[in-house]
């Protein structure tokens, strides 16, 4: 029985790994994944993509120059030679009739909430709307942004756009997945789990509770925190993680040092404000916002109060965003690993649209790493 993990490999098989990166590489040229690019992705990229040395990817290339597929050109990378010169393809699989007429290869990535024209809208979903636009670009597909509101109809959304693929974009109603998953196309859902296709989310859990961990190390039990909507599963999850770490520590949770957010810069100034309302004999020694947004927020509060971070006040976040590097320091924060998220996205759906991998339901986790950028003082 093949045991194949995240990144499409089975590792248990006596088929070497190297060839079997050599026969997805192939399999997406043939599935016209590269239609559009005239270069594949870098060793690097591959070596990160397969979890590889980079020895083992330049094998599969070999193999791939060999067979007149691809040629190695010095300090441009693995070009894709013409398809005269290549393996003859197979006949591709034809898409629902209803698109049958698609001149133009495009993915539609469906969000609930406007990211992109909110005056206060969060950095993760910039981040991860410009990332999914770049690879997809690089894969030969257009991204088309498609907000549908909290009442929306995504079928018709879908039938207007003809996309060849959908992703949905963290939280959405329920009935949302079901309309897509309804016309038969690959669908994958990006920072929220749901059972009707495969999800890919971050280690929520363990982000919040290592950060909590580092936190507890350095002395502190006074600790804030802000979190962003509850309606959300990622805001559960870190939830989650802060819960775990203080039942191990022994950490009491007050009421009053929880502060609602919602994700949002301005919620990070309101809660900061109710944190320096608190007299400094219970004041919290240390501020955990639920996103750099929030963290930020807060920042800007307790510099205008004349309150130095980390001196007079800890602070960290979640989701590591460069939005505000030209106005404050860097703060400690967790990473998503955003990147490997969106990697891993596009190449699941446009393999999907190749017809080279099965659609199904399962739920992949990225591990976070810590950021400590040195925002979190220790007590004496």
């Amino acid at each position: 029985m093949e045991t194949i993990d995240k990144t499409g490999i089975d590792r248990t098989s006596s088929r070497p790994v190297f060839k079997q990166i050599y026969e997805i590489i192939l399999s997406e040229l043939r599935g016209g994944c590269y239609d559009g690019v005239d270069k594949i992705p870098s060793e690097k990229e591959l070596c990160l993509r397969f979890d590889v040395e980079r020895n083992t990817v330049r094998k599969a290339l070999q193999i791939l120059v060999d067979e007149k597929v691809i040629t190695r050109v010095p300090g441009i990378g693995s070009r894709i030679l013409p398809p005269s010169n290549a393996p003859d393809k197979p006949a591709r699989k034809s898409a629902p009739k209803r698109f049958e007429n698609q001149k133009r290869k495009s993915i539609v990535l469906i969000t609930q909430v406007d990211y992109l024209h909110s005056i206060d809208g969060e950095s993760f979903h910039y981040k991860l709307i410009q990332s999914f636009e770049k690879r997809l670009s690089q894969l030969g597909y257009n991204l088309l942004f498609k907000p549908v509101g909290q009442d929306g109809i995504v079928a018709e959304t879908i039938r207007g756009v003809s996309p060849r693929g959908i992703i949905f974009d963290s939280f959405n109603q329920d009935s949302y997945y079901q309309e897509a998953a309804a016309f038969g196309l690959p669908c994958i859902s990006i920072n929220h789990y749901t059972p009707h296709f495969t999800s890919i989310v971050s280690n929520n859990f363990g982000g919040s509770y290592e950060l909590v961990r580092r936190f507890a190390d350095a002395g502190h039990s006074r600790i804030a925190f802000i979190t962003g909507k509850n309606s959300h599963q990622t805001n559960e999850e870190r939830l989650n993680g802060i819960h775990a770490l203080c039942g191990v520590r022994g950490i009491p949770l007050k009421n009053e040092y929880c502060i609602s957010g919602d994700w949002t810069f301005a919620s990070g100034v309101e809660a900061a404000k109710k944190i320096l309302d608190m007299k400094p004999q219970v004041r919290p020694t240390a501020v955990f916002a639920f996103n750099d947004d929030i963290a930020y927020g807060c920042y800007s509060v307790f510099q205008n109060q004349g309150l130095s971070v980390p001196d007079d006040i800890s602070l960290a976040g979640f989701d590591k965003s460069d939005r505000y590097k030209a106005l404050f320091p860097p703060i400690t924060t967790v990473d998503v690993n955003l990147s490997a998220m969106v990697d891993y996205a596009c190449w699941y759906i446009t393999s999907g649209i190749s017809g080279w991998v099965p659609q199904g339901s399962a739920k992949i986790q990225i591990d976070t790493t810590i950021c400590d950028n040195g925002t979190i003082r220790t007590l004496l």
